[in-house]
């Protein structure tokens, strides 16, 4: 017995010695000359031409879910999966959440991430794939009868062929075909089997040219065979794709872009000083004698800033986009959370309440936009969106969402008030609660006759652009048809003044929260769940995220807590 431990002892100290002699070799890969890769260009499937820094920054965001691996970057990784094929699938980088995922493959319950060589079984008839059948049965089935295991899997299913398409290099569009008329580029294996003798040729040298530099810098670390290599494949790409090359200027943006990752990092920006505020808003509330004009001057300054590099984001990506970036869900998303923060500085002088809470949400927001589910790769443009109008009609209805996201938030705030709320006291407490309802209904209100007064601007352009596109000015689509419906939604609560029984800060609270329910139905339930021009639909809803119900239940049970302490003297 106590051979076998020594035995087994003996075997795993040789196991971590020749783990670490291969992660040595995987780091050997140098930072600048992994960036200079980086700048070789690559066609995507939509055609787009782009810096390989942009395909791996995706390939690591979707793999391992996250920006580097163990201290290398993106470029590092995917130069090392391609060069070094066999030493990578030994390297824990497949992000597997499920248990029983992991149970299939062998991992510990504690492990996060999976090799690439775990996902199969060897034997003597060569190799099976441990998920074959549960990713077969997954995909069969309809997305709403999709359990959480079968999402999982299908997820992990697509890391993995991502994964292998690195290692085989089909991803690698690189290589440009002479005098092509359709512009399509081709992956060195493509290149070296379909080209004519003389041009595949031409292309074996330029790559045998640069795995020889690779060669060299891991052996003595001079990487400058590698470097020249690769000034020689990007002066052939300029050669033969000259016209559809993008500028260096927007390469170097691109790349900054990358780098910056100016979204994600605005997320705990927003919602830390957002936060801040709102705790010193409450504290005043307690304690009115509180002075909190120095915070809130520093939180001020610190979300403008956040402000200011949340526009040269959207301002870059739309040059690097070469269109206005509101064209899909993830940018339409970063732009809503842009239109939020500029409403809460917009109303910021009447009440720092508003700029608090636009903080939290525009946080929320980016941090939505960054989940798994958004896609937030730079993308061509369909024929029918390479309008002006996009730039016109969609940044106007799309920032009304940010103000009429405001009055939700201004009216769920009013309702906690009305919660704490002592009607019958005289305190100075008391009458900073009621003060504080008094003033955050009316910033409500001038925030939502802006927002509506944009959403219904918006919808007549949204018109102009259909007739242009379509040659009708309105057709009942369901997205035009819940347009309107938001309009005649918010147009009714603006008009609760009118009203003697509903003109009364409660009633317009509750309205305003509850009615953004239209919005939400607008930008999210026709896209997911009704087919139709503007939709993202295909005739199988999505499951209801199970936050949405836990959300619908809080809201009801504060409006019926703040019911009790509604009568107020004062009116809108």
């Amino acid at each position: 017995l106590m051979a076998f431990f020594i035995a087994l002892s003996f075997l795993g100290a040789n196991q971590a010695k020749a783990d670490d002699q291969i992660w040595k070799s995987l780091t050997k890969f140098e930072k600048q000359s992994a960036d200079n890769f980086g700048t070789i260009l690559v066609q995507s499937a939509d055609g787009r031409i782009k810096p390989i820094d942009t395909l791996s920054t995706d390939i690591l965001n979707k793999v391992y879910r996250g920006t580097n691996y163990k201290g290398l970057d993106a470029n590092q990784v995917i130069l090392g999966m391609i060069a070094s094929p066999q030493e990578w699938q030994t390297q824990k980088m497949i992000y597997v959440f499920h248990p029983t995922i992991k149970k299939i493959l062998g991992m510990k319950n504690d492990d996060k991430y999976a090799t690439f060589n775990q996902f199969f079984v060897t034997n003597q008839d060569g190799g099976s794939y441990k998920l074959a059948k549960y990713a077969e049965e997954a995909s069969r089935k309809k997305p709403s009868a999709r359990n959480k295991f079968d999402k999982d899997v299908l997820k992990v299913d697509e890391r993995l062929n991502i994964c292998y398409m690195v290692y085989t290099g089909d991803l690698l569009k690189i290589i440009p075909k002479i005098n092509d008329q359709s512009n399509k580029w081709f992956s060195p294996k493509q290149a070296l089997t379909t080209f004519p003798k003389a041009e595949a040729e031409d292309v074996r040298k330029l790559l045998a040219g640069y795995f020889n530099g690779i060669a060299t810098g891991l052996q003595n670390g001079n990487w400058s065979e590698a470097n020249n290599a690769i000034s020689a494949i990007k002066k052939y790409q300029t050669m033969y794709a000259s016209e559809i090359i993008p500028s260096q200027s927007k390469i170097a943006a691109e790349m900054f872009f990358n780098k910056a990752r100016i979204f994600q990092r605005l997320t705990p920006l927003y919602l830390l000083s957002g936060l801040i505020l709102l705790m010193f808003v409450f504290a005043k509330m307690l304690k009115p004698k509180l002075n909190i004009k120095i915070v809130t001057k520093i939180m001020f300054w610190i979300i403008l800033l956040g402000f200011t590099a949340h526009t040269i984001g959207l301002i870059l990506r739309g040059y690097i986009d070469g269109h206005a970036p509101w064209s899909n869900g993830y940018e339409s998303m970063i732009y809503i959370a842009w239109a939020i923060t500029l409403s809460g500085i917009f109303f910021s002088r009447q009440a720092v309440i508003a700029l608090s809470l636009t903080s939290i949400l525009a946080g929320v927001t980016l941090f939505v936009a960054h989940l798994s589910w958004m896609d937030p790769q730079i993308t061509t443009l369909v024929p029918v969106l390479n309008s002006y109008w996009l730039d016109i009609h969609v940044s106007v209805i799309t920032a009304s969402y940010g103000f009429l996201g405001l009055c939700a938030l201004l009216g769920f705030f009013t309702l906690i008030l009305f919660i704490f709320r002592q009607p019958k006291a005289n305190t100075v407490r008391a009458k900073e609660i009621d003060r504080s309802i008094i003033e955050a209904t009316r910033i409500n209100e001038m925030a939502m006759i802006l927002g509506l007064s944009l959403l219904t601007i918006g919808n007549f352009l949204g018109g102009v652009w259909a007739n242009e596109s379509w040659g009708r000015y309105w057709g009942w689509d369901p997205k035009e048809t819940w347009a309107l419906v938001s309009i005649l939604i918010f147009a009714s609560v603006v008009h609760f003044r009118f009203v003697p029984k509903l003109s009364n800060p409660f009633a317009f609270a509750v309205a305003s929260t509850l009615a953004y329910a239209s919005i939400i139905m607008t930008y999210f339930g026709v896209n997911f769940y009704l087919s139709g021009m503007h939709s993202y639909a295909t005739g199988d809803p999505v499951p209801i995220p199970t936050f949405v119900y836990y959300t619908v239940a809080t809201v009801f049970a504060v409006i019926v807590l703040a019911f009790r302490n509604r009568h107020m003297d004062k009116r809108l």
